[in-house]
């Protein structure tokens, strides 16, 4: 099989682009996807979050993903899938979890599992992890989640005068008890060893107390020489994970507390912090985390943007003036893997700042993500020093709103900034300096990908206006800037130790490899032949070693231990088609299936005998999108491993949810039209072949003809190709 494993790393980088590390093999992991796909009926999956009503053989409901006004989502209990037709998306169970739960694949295959009570094997390093280790995240969870349950019970009961502080503290902020218990909010009694004690009695170790990050050893790592309650004295804040699982705490300062432990130590002693979070464990790492993402999913889908604010009280606040679309870093400046995370939910990111001098730095922080994130990321800087829950106690939700719709983006910002005093016709130092800023900026953006490329020319464009400069200039000193980073990269490269060759390199041309024009042509009126090795290596493919970065997967509580979806060890020998270098995996060109594309992969849905056939046939450089492309090499998968190749089968291998829309898309349409056709799968396979073959034929002959035109042949070899265009052309229209 020539062409199977040509598309394999592309197919495999797009499956992957929410990041994991190697693990399992092809096979179980397979195995492991179709037992949880088997067990999880599309029918509960979806009717645990929507109201489902029966329309005929399938079930209806208002689709959660647009402003349903009447039941546009159609669940087909038979196909075990779903599709809203007004937002032309669809899938099978696993993508419904990803959509509806803004989960990467691995995230919902755990949700999933844990429902159907299905055991994930776990891969890490080091020996297995039992229930009750430090190691081990669901004793971690359960830990930390009876600690924060604690926490709250303590604020709830009031049974002390610290916590009627505390209710009273958060009284005078105007946190109501809906929110209080909206949020979990709770509060860590000023002891020593309450959480501990908590967690012994529940039969938890010291370790374990210190791992889920609710105590501190004393003196050995890990709580062997004991350990002490981490948060003391404070209001709680439990942190969830976008599936609404505790995992880690945050605490503030209460006054009335903080001044008695001052008082009572006569100065020596302070509370600590105003704010502050839990310590980075396994279950949490606050650079891929966001407080209050679990409840302001919906809304952030539903509004097309989400306010990032700076701390949980403002979230609260928020929430209780009725912005519902608001959550918070912790204790971190705005990420790009926050900005990934949050593209899943809403196109539009708008990071709320405090509007003291701190909050205008922290403005200057975020530009590297507006030039290299795809994302619409905006910077509102409040009004008067003032913080989101300070403004909100003086202004109506709708004037915040009012400003976030007109919050300029990041390099808008930046621009306002640089040139705010400056005469543009005079000031020739600061304006000059400016310009030099901004496009220092636009040079870490990746030359080779095309949107950037796009937002960068869009960028100098209002950079002319606004600097009153001609574009090409700009643009000229940008590539100025490029050449000099370029070569003061290549000299720090020159000072450091390379790794370790990993390229195989491909073998160099010889004369012998070429072949002549009137060769290549004899053997237009046979199936082409699949190019070789060296021929994507011209192409301008990477090294199949070479693999993108893969977001962190500790995002959504994943980490390392989740299964891995890659290609069993025996198929990863180097591929010679990898990702193309002027593509990203994230942003590969997710482009429906037309024309004579879609034809083909109705008909392979349809037969799973035609199917079979074309994998062997079918050469991926007939086919006009990667989105085709790679439908093919998950076909050849399927068929290397031995797998049905039905649909079934395709959705339980295919991770990303734009393919998987894809193949329900295609089965919808080759549904709709069964009574209709009346060929037979083989007779239209036949006719999709000759298709293909008269397309290769006619892009050929018109090179060859533009090469004879161009006189860049010797007499003899024009001669030879001229004869050769006849000759095919003969045996086309005469075959006989």
């Amino acid at each position: 099989m020539g062409t199977t494993f040509q598309y394999r790393n592309l197919l495999s980088d797009v499956n992957d682009v929410t990041g994991r590390s190697a693990g399992l093999s092809f096979q179980t992991d397979f195995d492991v996807k179709e037992r949880v796909r088997n067990a999880s009926d599309i029918v509960d999956v979806v009717g645990r979050d929507l109201e489902l009503r029966p329309q005929g053989r399938n079930f209806v409901a208002r689709c959660p993903f647009h402003n349903d006004t009447k039941p546009s989502m159609t669940v087909n209990p038979e196909r075990q899938s779903w599709k809203c037709w007004v937002c032309d998306i669809g899938g099978d169970v696993f993508s419904f979890v990803m959509k509806r739960e803004g989960l990467d694949f691995p995230g919902a295959l755990r949700v999933l599992a844990e429902r159907a009570g299905i055991e994930l094997p776990q891969f890490r390093k080091g020996p297995k992890t039992q229930p009750g280790d430090p190691n081990d995240k669901p004793t971690l969870l359960a830990a930390i989640d009876a600690v924060a349950q604690a926490y709250y019970e303590q604020l709830d009961a009031r049974k002390t005068d610290d916590a009627k502080a505390a209710w009273d503290y958060l009284a005078s902020r105007g946190i109501d008890d809906e929110n209080r218990q909206r949020f979990r909010i709770g509060f860590a009694p000023d002891s020593w060893d309450f959480a501990v004690n908590l967690l012994k009695r529940k039969n938890f170790t010291e370790q374990v107390a210190v791992a889920c990050g609710v105590a501190k050893p004393r003196g050995g790592q890990n709580g062997g020489d004991g350990c002490y309650d981490f948060f003391r004295g404070r209001l709680m804040f439990p942190i969830n994970n976008a599936s609404g699982k505790v995992i880690s705490l945050g605490g503030r300062i209460i006054p009335a507390i903080a001044k008695r432990i001052e008082e009572s130590s006569g100065g020596k002693a302070s509370a600590g912090a105003k704010y502050f979070n839990g310590p980075e464990t396994l279950l949490y790492r606050k650079s891929s985390e966001l407080y209050g993402l679990d409840l302001a999913r919906d809304a952030i889908r539903s509004a097309g943007e989400v306010l990032v604010m700076e701390g949980y009280t403002d979230v609260v606040a928020t929430r209780m003036s009725g912005i519902e679309n608001a959550v918070a870093v912790l204790g971190t400046a705005l990420t790009a893997h926050h900005v990934r995370i949050l593209k899943r939910f809403a196109p539009r990111v708008v990071l709320v700042l405090d509007g003291d001098d701190a909050g205008r730095r922290r403005a200057e922080e975020v530009l590297d993500l507006f030039v290299t994130a795809d994302a619409d990321l905006r910077i509102l800087t409040l009004p008067d020093n003032s913080d989101p829950a300070d403004y909100l106690a003086e202004h109506p939700s709708s004037a915040l709103l009012e400003l976030a719709a007109n919050a300029p983006d990041a390099v808008d910002h930046k621009i306002a900034r640089l040139t705010e005093g400056v005469d543009l016709t005079r000031d020739t130092h600061r304006v000059t300096s400016a310009i030099e800023s901004l496009l220092g900026l636009f040079v870490k953006v990746p030359q080779n990908d095309d949107r950037a490329a796009l937002k960068i020319d869009q960028l100098l464009l209002r950079m002319s206006r606004t600097f009153e400069l001609p574009v090409d200039r700009l643009s000229r000193r940008l590539d100025a800037l490029r050449a000099d980073r370029k070569q003061s990269e290549a000299k720090k490269a020159r000072y450091q130790k390379r790794p370790a060759e990993t390229q195989t390199p491909s073998q160099p041309k010889t004369q012998s490899n070429r072949t002549s024009g009137s060769d290549r042509f004899s053997n237009l009126s046979a199936t082409p032949a699949a190019p070789s090795p060296n021929d994507y290596a011209d192409m301008g493919f990477d090294d199949p070693f070479a693999s993108a970065a893969m977001e962190d997967a500790a995002m959504f509580g994943m980490d390392d231990s989740m299964p891995s979806m890659s290609a069993p060890s025996s198929m990863s020998a180097p591929s010679p088609m990898s990702v193309p270098s002027n593509r990203r995996i994230n942003d590969f060109d997710s482009q429906p299936l037309t024309g004579v594309d879609r034809e083909l992969f109705e008909t392979l849905l349809e037969s799973p005998e035609v199917a079979a056939m074309a994998i062997e046939a079918i050469d991926p450089d007939w086919l006009q999108s990667t989105t085709a492309k790679m439908l093919l090499s998950a076909y050849q998968e399927l068929d290397l491993q031995g797998h049905e190749l039905d649909s079934d089968a395709l959705l339980t291998l295919l991770e990303n949810e734009f393919l998987k829309n894809q193949v329900i898309s295609l089965q919808q349409r080759v549904d709709s039209r069964a009574d209709r056709i009346t060929e037979t799968p083989h007779e239209r396979y036949a006719a999709i072949l000759t298709r293909f073959h008269e397309r290769e034929f006619e892009a050929e002959k018109s090179r060859q003809i533009n090469q004879l035109e161009s006189a860049t042949l010797p007499e003899d070899e024009e001669l030879a190709v001229l004869q050769a265009i006849i000759d095919a052309e003969r045996i086309r229209h005469n075959p006989r």
